[in-house]
This record gives structure tokens, C-alpha cells and sequence, in this order.
């Protein structure tokens, strides 16, 4: 190799490690404005977040109740949620809220949701009362039990015994209920006493003695021989409890029929 050869070799690489380190100059450059847009994105979606969240900016204003309330007051629902109604409108706990609302007596399902720009909106449902539980609580068609603030509703029948048997209770007073109606009887009273006894009332004035056991064919009984218990006068009482007869006791005398 001639002189004139090794020389345009080197200029040759020196080219090329000068077109390297230019190349190597705009990546750095490249990777150095792209790091200092995401920086500046990152920094830009931190300060947005902070201006959304900060509850100075959106916060809530209003609280709108939904729902046919006949018990419950809008104003008692807005004073029981107002102390968890804090936040702005994206921070705002709608969960603290729902559990805020569900401590009133009277109320059954929440369901709570943001409205923009500064309002929250709660529909509610409210317990239906199906009889009176006991002297002071009310008894839904589920079987739950619970006490109202206030005056009891008038007109609802009772039902009265163990609350771990509100549900069995409850679901034997409608099937009760509906027997009877055939028989013009209005049933307003079912108890279960502390023994176990059970017993009904009717709202024609007349009192029946269940007992212990039996019920389905005790009951079944009295409907088949209503007919002719009432047809020998106005029953203020009748006893279930015997195997082969019914005591019944009219207004004036008690008689003892065969059944």
C-alpha cells in the first residue's frame, strides 16, 4: 500500500467517527427535548389534578333529593348528610355519604351520583311498613325490623314476637291474611308469646288460641268450621288447642262444639 492509499484511509475514518459523534449528538438531543416534554406534561397533569381536586374550584353547592317520600324529610336527609358532603366535585365521597343516609329509620335504598357542575343527587327509597312490630317498631314485608322516629302509622295491624322471627312471622301473616279474606275476616293481630304459643285476632273482635304445634291443621279447622261456629251467635274467643273440639265462648255463655 502506497502512501497516498493509507492516507485516504485515514481520512476516510475520521469521516466516519465524525459522522458517529453528529449522530450521536442528535440522539442526545432527541432524548433530551423528549425527557423534557414528558417533564413538563407530567408537571402540567400534576397542576391540572391539584386544580380539579382542590374543592375551592368545583365545589358542591347543592344536595337534590329524589323519591315519593311520605315519612321522610327532605330537610332531615340534607341536615344527616351535610357533614360528609365536603370535597369538591370529583373528591367528593358519595360512598360516606350513601352510609350517612342509610342511618335514617325510615330509609331503605340509596343510590347517590355527581350532577356537573356542583350538585350531588340522591334518590331514595323508603321503608314500606307492612304491620307494627311489638309497641314501638314497624315490620317490613322482608321481615325487617325497625323503629321510627316519632308516631307510629295508624291502621297497620300487628305482629309481635321474637325478632330472630320476624321473616317466619311475617310470611305466616299474609298466607293468614289471605285465607281468611275469603271469610269476610280481616286478620290484625298475630303473636307469638315467649312459651311459643301463637295466637290471632281478627278486627270483628274475635280472639283465637293456636297453641304450640299443629298450626297448619289447627287453623285449616277453625276456617272449615267458621261457619258454624258464628252461626250459633257472635264468638268472642275461640280455643284451637283441643285434639277432637273447638271452645268457644259468644258473648253470653262459652259452648264446646264437636269439629
Amino acid at each position: 500500500m502506497t502512501g497516498g492509499d493509507r492516507m485516504k484511509k485515514t481520512t476516510a475514518q475520521k469521516d466516519r467517527n465524525s459522522q458517529k459523534q453528529v449522530e450521536a449528538s442528535r440522539v442526545a438531543r432527541l432524548l433530551a427535548i423528549s425527557l423534557g416534554i414528558i417533564l413538563a406534561t407530567g408537571l402540567i397533569a400534576v397542576q391540572v389534578n391539584n386544580w380539579f381536586m382542590d374543592p375551592a374550584n368545583l365545589p358542591i353547592r347543592v344536595v337534590k333529593i329524589d323519591g315519593q317520600l311520605e315519612y321522610l324529610k327532605k330537610t332531615d336527609l340534607q341536615d344527616t348528610v351535610a357533614p360528609v358532603v365536603t370535597g369538591g366535585y370529583f373528591n367528593i365521597d358519595l360512598q360516606a355519604i350513601t352510609k350517612k343516609a342509610k342511618q335514617l329509620a325510615w330509609v331503605d335504598e340509596v343510590s347517590v351520583k355527581r350532577v356537573w357542575p356542583d350538585t350531588v343527587l340522591m334518590n331514595i327509597t323508603e321503608r314500606q311498613a307492612i304491620a307494627r312490630w311489638g309497641e314501638k317498631h314497624l315490620v317490613t314485608a322482608s321481615g325487617e325490623v325497625f323503629l321510627p322516629p316519632g308516631k307510629i302509622p295508624e291502621g297497620l295491624p300487628l305482629i309481635d314476637g321474637p325478632e330472630a322471627m320476624s321473616a317466619e312471622m311475617v310470611k305466616m301473616f299474609e298466607k293468614e291474611k289471605q285465607r281468611f279474606s275469603v271469610l269476610k275476616l280481616t286478620l290484625r293481630e298475630l303473636r307469638l308469646n315467649k312459651r311459643g304459643a301463637w295466637s290471632m285476632k281478627f278486627s270483628q273482635g274475635m280472639k283465637v288460641a293456636l297453641g304450640r304445634s299443629e298450626l297448619e291443621q289447627r287453623i285449616q279447622r277453625l276456617a272449615e268450621n267458621y261457619s258454624a261456629i258464628t252461626a250459633r251467635g257472635n264468638a268472642l274467643s275461640i280455643d284451637m288447642r283441643y285434639r277432637h273440639g273447638i271452645a268457644v265462648m259468644y258473648e253470653k255463655e262459652a259452648v264446646v262444639n264437636d269439629a
